[in-house]
């Protein structure tokens, strides 16, 4: 998984910067979606099945953890959040909807180039 750091570094800036399992397994949901963006069409199957099996654990598992990190990051910054997501949210988003708008964020910043394009990654 090439784009770890970006990812991690993103999370920080969020406030959920912390070394905990739930962060981990939120970084790998992530860096499934940024590898392969039609994985976002069918969430439960392609991102926290596949993040299961990484981790050794139920798919439900990993939609918690993403849900704790969702949970810390609206607590902590929903400002920071909200200008991620580049639109209005009045409550936290799902698990789904965080994982997509952060690697939406990251490949719109140019950290991760788009399968196909020309676009330097960092």
């Amino acid at each position: 998984m090439e784009h770890t750091r970006i990812i991690q570094d993103t999370l920080r800036e969020l406030g959920a910067g912390r070394k905990r399992v739930t962060q981990r397994r939120t970084v790998v949901a992530i860096q499934l979606a940024l590898e392969d963006e039609d994985r976002l069409l069918h969430v439960t199957k392609d991102i926290y099945c596949a993040a299961a099996e990484i981790f050794g654990c139920k798919w439900t598992t990993v939609e918690r953890s993403i849900r704790l990190v969702v949970k810390r990051v609206w607590s902590d910054n929903a400002e920071g959040l909200i200008h991620m997501a580049g639109y209005p949210l009045s409550e936290a988003p799902t698990a789904s909807d965080f994982v997509e708008i952060l690697s939406h964020y990251i490949r719109k910043h140019g950290a991760v180039a788009v399968q196909g394009s020309q676009e330097p990654s960092l």
